[in-house]
């Protein structure tokens, strides 16, 4: 996490900035955030799913939808929904700085990290936007730019509309061919039964993708099963199952490795676990010593 982040006077009173005033203040308030967020790097593109601006801005999910929409239609940045990765377009200008030294240790640092990312549609934008400015030398194919990227967030309800209609088997109600319905392994049919149920879209076919992208990266199987078991204990014990605080399946196991957290619950200060048994007192008091 970084130390802190540097946010210009010229974001409230420049072009974007009285932009972002006309979305709301859902949009500035979003804009602000994915400035200074925990999660950002210096290069201002990142990974950031939905619900953690919904939580770490209080806006909800509802607010913090409406808020990045509105910052992208302002032109402040772009969102993709299938790697959640996020672009703030100028941030690594005010981060890093503008029109560096070749020599410069800036430099090195901007290409270590940009050589870094996970794949998204950002990679070749931020290379031509930021290649003078840091001297970049080696520019990334970025993967085909998704719907959600190119037009902005959809709602929840197309999302789950679309996603129902993907899931349709071949009993007469969809279009699913039995091929698409074979392609899940077992291990990973084990995983989709075992992982929380949530409120709203949850696509298995991506889910099905990150899983396989992990296993080919390295992880095993067990790694991910004994993870999404869990997270499936931490989200019941935590009240969460069936809303929109689940974390979609293809997240969890996306590149930030989600399986491999805790995903430990510790019971409120005063309270009994109701599923420990207490144990007796074991001490003398003094009154009854010999």
């Amino acid at each position: 996490m970084r130390d802190y982040a540097t946010v210009a006077p010229q974001f409230w009173l420049g072009k974007t900035g009285r932009e972002l005033r006309k979305q709301g203040a859902e949009a500035q308030v979003v804009s602000f955030y994915l400035m200074t967020s925990p999660h950002a790097n210096m290069l201002g593109l990142y990974y950031l799913p939905v619900l953690y601006i919904a939580h770490e801005t209080g806006l909800g999910l509802e607010g913090a939808s409406k808020g990045l929409k509105s910052s992208i239609e302002a032109g402040f940045c772009s969102y993709d929904e299938d790697t959640e990765m996020v672009w703030v377009h100028e941030m690594a200008a005010y981060q890093v700085g503008r029109s560096l030294k070749p020599g410069d240790n800036r430099c090195a640092g901007v290409r270590n990290e940009y050589v870094s990312l996970p794949e998204n549609p950002f990679l070749s934008l931020f290379y031509e936007r930021y290649k003078t400015d840091f001297h970049l030398n080696l520019k990334r194919k970025s993967r085909q730019i998704s719907e959600g990227a190119s037009k902005g967030l959809r709602s929840q309800d197309q999302e789950q509309d679309q996603e129902q209609d993907q899931d349709k088997d071949i009993s007469g109600h969809g279009a699913a061919t039995p091929q698409e319905k074979n392609t899940y392994s077992d291990d990973f049919e084990l995983a989709w039964q075992e992982y929380p149920k949530r409120a709203g879209g949850n696509s298995k076919a991506d889910a099905f993708k990150a899983w396989t992208a992990r296993i080919k990266s390295g992880a095993t199987v067990q790694e991910l099963i004994g993870g999404v078991r869990r997270y499936a204990d931490y989200i019941t014990a935590a009240g969460k199952l069936n809303t929109e605080y689940v974390k979609q399946a293809s997240t969890f196991f996306g590149p930030s490795k989600h399986y491999e957290e805790s995903w430990s619950f510790a019971a409120s200060d005063g309270k009994r676990d109701p599923n420990k048994i207490s144990q007796p007192d074991k001490a003398i008091p003094s009154g009854f010593r010999g």
